[in-house]
């Protein structure tokens, strides 16, 4: 049975969801970020039995647009300061309609030809891009947390004195990894996903700037090779999650060389900041690691989701994950599968939206974009130290700003932690701007995320008025 629409049909059917598209682009300062839905009233829009009859797409397009909607985070909206999310570009968007369209699976060059190629060229554009040696090896994944999996599969390969593939861990001496205390928990997941063991992943603690302790680190791996354990990897985070900040890169490279470790660097989101002035020093190093990851759907502000895995030398990654079924045969040096360099064997068209996002913009116009992000950060940390209500957690090296409301200043430790987590709650319920809270040296904090393009100093002067308005209604 045929389920194609007639050309008339589906032609009247894209017309309508480019409407749809246009108005939710139209209206992204004008909407609320946030609608503070409940679960119970989602399920009621569209908990049902098993459909059965077909229905009229033009009536589930208008459902989508006034009930999901409705019901999602407006993150492309510049009023959204939530979790780390580029924001997304309207290039990219047009890329993946055209994507779905050709619904190509890369699991073999001859399956995806130009997906196979482009994707090979996306990754020699991100490595020139940051400063990474172009000749790396890499493959596109879904985010960061698969990437950090892939680049401890890698590094536990490499380093590994016994043949894990097919001995498995329990021959294997303890290997341990060495991160900071900030590192994503992405990290611990794959410890344990790959039987190192998370109690083997050594948290180092950080300075003033939290920065990981580079003498910490050497002491903890002194103290792990006296006990007969094997140390085999160090990840470097350039851009933490929590506040953004960025190890010195440098002398964890030279620790790494120090140690004969495997260097990793976890530069999902922080990565493309390293082509500004403005922040580029911070991550002069960045060239001399193993393996790094950097997610595009975070500051090359490309629709999620893809993440990508770079290896400086690309056999690696074949010598990971290649292994050729009988049905699938092996493919030929100058045309080769992406499956033998990753995890998975069905893979979609990532590449192209990366593809369309630098090649409409160029790098030039990428770099302006996250420099004017980094800009934005300071300046909302400029209103911070110049107010007298906000309070200054954490520096800001990059893009996120760890702050807390001090009310007028006579608050304890205790009554300021319920302050700011009333007014988190507040933010939340109100709805015109949206971000979460972490701590700071145990202290709640309200933390900004300043990765959208499409964001002005206007935009951040409307946050801080929002949050002063929420702020009278929390006091007590």
């Amino acid at each position: 049975m045929n389920l194609d629409f007639t050309p008339e049909e589906f032609e009247s059917l894209l017309n309508q969801t480019t409407k749809i598209v246009m108005s939710w682009q139209d209206h992204l300062t004008t909407r609320k970020v946030y609608n503070n839905p409940t679960p119970e009233s989602i399920r009621q829009l569209f908990d049902e039995p098993l459909p059965k009859a077909s229905s009229k797409v033009s009536g589930l397009l208008h459902q989508i647009d006034q009930e999901v909607v409705q019901n999602s985070n407006l993150n492309t909206s510049p009023n959204y300061y939530g979790y780390i999310t580029g924001g997304g570009n309207q290039a990219a968007i047009l890329a993946e309609v055209l994507k779905n369209a050709l619904n190509q699976n890369n699991l073999k060059w001859h399956n995806a030809p130009a997906n196979s190629e482009i994707e090979k060229i996306v990754i020699k554009w991100i490595c020139q891009f940051i400063g990474y040696p172009e000749d790396a090896g890499g493959v596109l994944v879904s985010g960061g947390s698969v990437a950090n999996f892939l680049n401890l599969a890698v590094m536990r390969k490499v380093k590994c004195p016994i043949d894990v593939a097919n001995e498995g861990m329990r021959e294997a001496p303890i290997m341990t990894v060495y991160a900071s205390e900030h590192g994503h928990s992405s990290i611990d997941k794959g410890m344990d996903m790959l039987g190192m063991g998370k109690k083997h992943l050594r948290k180092i603690g950080v300075n003033e700037s939290f920065q990981v302790s580079i003498s910490n680190m050497e002491s903890q791996i002194q103290e792990d090779l006296d006990k007969g354990f094997l140390p085999i990897g160090i990840v470097g985070i350039a851009g933490t999650t929590n506040s953004g900040a960025v190890d010195d890169l440098s002398a964890l490279a030279d620790l790494a060389e120090k140690y004969d470790l495997w260097y990793v660097v976890d530069s999902a989101y922080g990565g493309p900041a390293a082509s500004t002035d403005l922040a580029g020093d911070l991550f002069k190093g960045i060239e001399r690691a193993d393996s790094i990851l950097i997610n595009p759907h975070k500051w090359f502000y490309v629709p999620f989701e893809v993440a990508c895995v770079i290896v400086k030398n690309k056999e690696h990654l074949r010598n990971t994950f290649s292994l050729v079924p009988d049905y699938l045969t092996a493919g030929s040096a100058d045309k080769e599968d992406l499956m033998d360099l990753n995890l998975q064997l069905t893979k979609d068209f990532k590449a192209l939206k990366v593809w369309m996002t630098i090649k409409t913009f160029g790098a030039d116009k990428l770099k302006a974009a996250i420099t004017n992000d980094i800009e934005n950060a300071r300046y909302a940390a400029q209103l911070i130290e110049e107010s007298k209500d906000f309070e200054l957690l954490a520096p800001v090296p990059l893009s996120i700003v760890c702050f807390r409301h001090i009310g007028n200043g006579t608050h304890t430790e205790d009554q300021l932690d319920k302050l700011n987590t009333k007014l988190l709650d507040a933010i939340e319920a109100d709805g015109r701007i949206f971000f979460a809270g972490t701590k700071i040296n145990g202290k709640v904090s309200l933390r900004i995320s300043l990765t959208n393009h499409r964001r002005t100093n206007k935009d951040i002067d409307y946050l801080f008025e929002v949050m002063r308005e929420l702020a009278l209604e929390c006091s007590p």
